[in-house]
């Protein structure tokens, strides 16, 4: 009798804190939808129970919105159920012909693999001169002092379009623009760290560029110096096909320096010449001449010298998820596509019609979120978040988002949140659109999952962030 009583009054509890919990944050939401500042936005929230599955909050939820990088919430989904956490990407070095008194009669091959981690600075194994010199170490262990030939690029494991036709102009030349190849170099990124001039409307000087690009890429630095205390804002501009750059924009007098990142142009080209320069630098001479080739066509007999894999999916992931790597990401959709577009998104509408979602309500154009014709509802994304809360990955999963407080995008948000209580979630931002989902984990073990999206505001993004943010409170406290 006693344990009927204490299981009805815990129950009685239970009903009575997730009742207030219910009401105080729909009044949060009603307060949010009402701001005079969002009048003119597109609204959509979603909170769900992941004890019970039940939904909380439904404002709008049905409806679509451009999903920004919460896109890559689908994307990751997918990509571990379909490819596994200890999923690689490989890139070959290999070589042709015969050695012969420490000369190679033939040539050397770069095939890539699809990683878009080579070269990258993230991961120790990885760095560029890591890479090249474990490239050259290969080489010397068969004895190569010279070669007799040139280095060929394959980078035919993904199409040849990096980017999707509905990305925008003035994303592209930028680093988060960059799109993907076959064969991808340093995030197919580079850095140009820019000196103020001496005085209003002088062109600013380029200190450095890193990495080095071939002598023959052409960087045309238009920017200029704005007056003091102005906030900057530096540009990239150029075709993912085109070896130019052009920079534009304005730079505060009093900024001294400042880092431009950018899209790297054809960096399958930068690997191989960087590496070109690497063997010269060690007394390995080689051929001027970097050909493209596609290693299927090749009818004579390759040696592999060495193969570089990638860090694993998961650590991939929360580049992806913590840092909203775009490169990652598209390289992530390609690989799921076996190198196409069309076909890693069929993969991953399949993984949703899959867990029960309605795909035709659903409209996906890439892996990053970068295209504005993305349309996905806030319940399909927390049906999404709900699934991966009943699976065994949830837990791997769960921290390859960011941690509002500690880590990723949102290590500046809700730094006041109560003390054993944790918000993780992935956020999603671009002109016009501000969007976090993820996860509410409350100290009493009470879990839940969210969407909140803004479409079409008017007023500052920054405005827009702090009024989710005192939303998201409400959702923690």
């Amino acid at each position: 009798m006693k344990k009927a009583i204490c299981f009805i009054l815990a129950f009685v509890l239970l009903s009575s804190y997730a009742q207030s919990f219910s009401e105080k944050i729909n009044a949060a939401v009603e307060a949010f939808v009402k701001d005079t500042d969002l009048n003119a936005a597109w609204i959509g929230i979603c909170v769900k129970d992941l004890r019970n599955n039940q939904l909380i909050v439904d404002y709008n939820a049905k409806k679509n919105f451009v999903p920004a990088s919460l896109q890559k919430i689908p994307l990751s989904i997918t990509a571990i159920e379909n490819l596994g956490m200890n999923y690689t990407f490989k890139t070959y070095l290999l070589s042709t012909g015969t050695i012969e008194n420490h000369v190679l009669n033939g040539n050397l091959y770069i095939k890539g693999g699809g990683d878009p981690s080579l070269g990258s600075v993230r991961f120790a194994q990885t760095h560029p001169d890591t890479i090249l010199n474990r490239w050259v170490q290969a080489i010397q262990a068969k004895g190569i002092e010279r070669i007799n030939g040139n280095i060929y690029i394959d980078a035919c494991i993904f199409d040849p379009y990096p980017q999707h036709d509905s990305w925008m102009w003035g994303d592209i030349g930028n680093y988060y623009g960059a799109g993907i190849k076959g064969l991808s170099w340093h995030e197919n990124m580079f850095v140009i760290t820019l000196q103020a001039a001496d005085s209003v409307g002088k062109k600013n000087s380029i200190l450095s560029i890193y990495p080095p690009l071939p002598p023959h890429y052409v960087i045309d630095n238009q920017s200029i110096s704005i007056r003091k205390g102005s906030e900057s804002y530096i540009s990239v501009y150029g075709d993912a096909y085109a070896e130019f750059r052009q920079i534009r924009g304005g730079m505060a007098l009093d900024k001294k320096n400042m880092t431009v990142k950018a899209a790297l142009p054809l960096p399958e080209y930068v690997c191989a010449w960087s590496f070109k320069n690497y063997l010269q630098k060690e007394g390995i001479l080689i051929g001027d001449t970097i050909y493209n080739i596609q290693m299927d066509t090749l009818t004579i007999q390759s040696d592999t010298l060495y193969m570089h894999a990638s860090p694993p999916l998961l650590s991939l992931l929360h580049q992806i998820n913590k840092n909203s790597n775009n490169v990652y990401a598209e390289a992530v959709l390609k690989c799921l596509g076996k190198g196409f577009y069309a076909n890693g998104i069929a993969t991953i509408k399949a993984k949703l019609k899959s867990i029960g979602l309605t795909i035709e309500n659903i409209n996906i154009a890439d892996g990053s979120g970068l295209s504005t014709i993305n349309f996905i509802s806030p319940l399909a994304l927390c049906d999404l978040l709900s699934y991966v809360a009943t699976k065994n990955y949830y837990p791997p999963f769960i921290e390859t988002l960011s941690e509002a407080g500690a880590s990723g995008t949102l290590r500046h948000m809700l730094k006041q949140k109560p003390k054993d209580s944790h918000l993780y979630a992935k956020s999603g931002s671009m002109s016009g659109v501000r969007a976090y989902a993820g996860y509410v984990l409350h100290s009493n073990g009470n879990s839940y999952c969210f969407t909140i999206i803004v479409n079409h505001f008017t007023c500052e993004s920054s405005l827009v962030k702090t009024k989710i943010e005192h939303l998201m409170l409400s959702l923690i406290e």
